[in-house]
């Protein structure tokens, strides 16, 4: 008898495992899900496969078709769907993420990019990318976004690149600022000027610079500023010759501003300085003998009298030396209504005007700059002023030599 209840024993326990491995099993439970061969349930703790690298996982002998693994290179759950002999491993669908861009950059045009990158999770790739300027583009590789290349156009680029696999729809954003290339205007003056004589700013328009590199060919006693998009060269030379100037922009490209600054050192024939000018005169006078030395003082300098504004000769001057200033006397026609001031302006020539053509009669401010001492300091008087109708010998010099002016006493009449 008992050798039979140790047998009944013996076999009874050698069913019961067989029994277990053959049933339903449950984790963390007293019953499983009736659908299921493994029912692993908890409200606190997670089911945790193997995790390993790609490489990790490519040592797997023979996978079984739908084997699990955590792959900690790609950050996703893979399934081997294809044969233990032939392996195909596929990534289980995950949320995709993007991070925001490494960087917001500002750069000119034409100019290359530093690659801005986003970081991904989930996805296997991306999509047709939107709102890059021309010239440049995006591409993914192991979860990253990479953007690189060289814009061809200028603009504020907010760009959108979609991201593929993974379940969501997300996408990596950003923003690109490409500046425009600089310009800059012609110079507004080209000025002739004389030594030690202040120059008239010379202005030139800019658009994008952000100011001004260091100016070159300036002469001495000129510089150059830069302040809402204009350069202004200003200051009084003090060294003569022909000056070609190039002032670079700061910002983007490679533009400069150029020009020329005459200086010159003497004048010739009948100039004289004016303000960032030099003015050239006729040496005699409307009327004047002008095989005549325009600057010894002689009767022959004086020329004709005109009334203001009317070209017609309202008097003859001298004849000889003792002839009085037009021959004395009431002048016919100059009580006439005088013509229009716009008649000798400086601005237009008309028919009333009897200077020949290439001349104009000078402005006040003009011959302000005649007599100016700071322009034109050096000056004399020949000869004795006296009140008389004849006193042909005496006047004001400009300058000296056979450069300047010589305006002859005008006498009364």
């Amino acid at each position: 008898m008992k050798f039979f209840i140790k047998l009944f024993a013996l076999c009874l326990c050698g069913i019961l495992p067989a029994l277990h491995l053959s049933a339903q099993t449950v984790i963390g439970a007293d019953a499983p899900d009736p659908s299921a061969m493994l029912d692993v349930q908890s409200t606190s703790k997670g089911f945790l496969p193997p995790r390993m690298t790609t490489a990790e996982r490519n040592a797997i002998s023979n996978p079984a078709t739908g084997l699990l693994v955590f792959n900690t290179t790609l950050n996703c759950i893979e399934m081997n769907v294809g044969a233990p002999a032939q392996p195909a491993w596929a990534c289980l669908l995950v949320a995709n993420t993007v991070t925001a861009a490494s960087s917001s950059p500002t750069l000119c045009v034409n100019t290359a990019l530093t690659p801005i990158t986003h970081t991904t999770t989930g996805a296997t790739g991306i999509g047709l990318a939107i709102g890059l300027p021309a010239g440049v583009s995006a591409a993914w590789a192991s979860n990253t976004i990479t953007i690189s290349g060289t814009p061809a156009a200028a603009g504020t680029f907010n760009y959108s690149i979609p991201l593929t696999g993974g379940a969501g729809s997300a996408s990596a954003t950003g923003t690109i600022t490409v500046s425009p290339a600089d310009t800059v205007g012609a110079a507004s003056a080209t000025p002739t000027l004389c030594l030690n004589t202040a120059l008239t700013a010379i202005t030139h328009t800019t658009t994008g610079a952000t100011g001004i590199g260091v100016a070159t060919g300036l002469p001495d006693g000129v510089t150059a500023s830069w302040a809402s998009n204009t350069i202004t060269i200003s200051g009084t030379p003090t060294a003569s010759g022909t000056f070609n100037y190039s002032i670079p922009l700061t910002g983007c490209g490679s533009a400069a501003a150029t020009g020329t600054i005459t200086v010159l050192s003497t004048l010739t024939g009948c100039q004289v300085c004016g303000v960032g000018s030099i003015m050239t005169f006729k040496c005699h006078n409307l009327g004047a003998d002008e095989s005549a030395d325009p600057f010894t003082p002689s009767w022959k300098l004086n020329g004709n009298y005109y009334q203001w504004g009317r070209a017609v000769v309202a008097a003859n001057g001298p004849s000889g030396s003792s002839t009085t200033q037009a021959n004395s006397g009431e002048i016919p026609g100059w009580n006439y209504t005088p013509a229009s001031n716009g008649d000798w302006a400086d601005s237009s020539k008309t028919a009333n005007d009897p200077c020949p053509a290439g001349f104009r009669v000078p402005t006040k401010a003009q011959w302000d700059a005649v007599l100016d001492t700071t322009l034109n300091p050096t000056r004399s008087f020949p000869g004795t002023w006296s009140n008389s109708s004849i006193n042909y010998s005496s006047g004001l010099r400009i300058g000296s030599g056979a450069t300047g002016l010589f305006l002859p006493a005008a006498g009364y009449r």
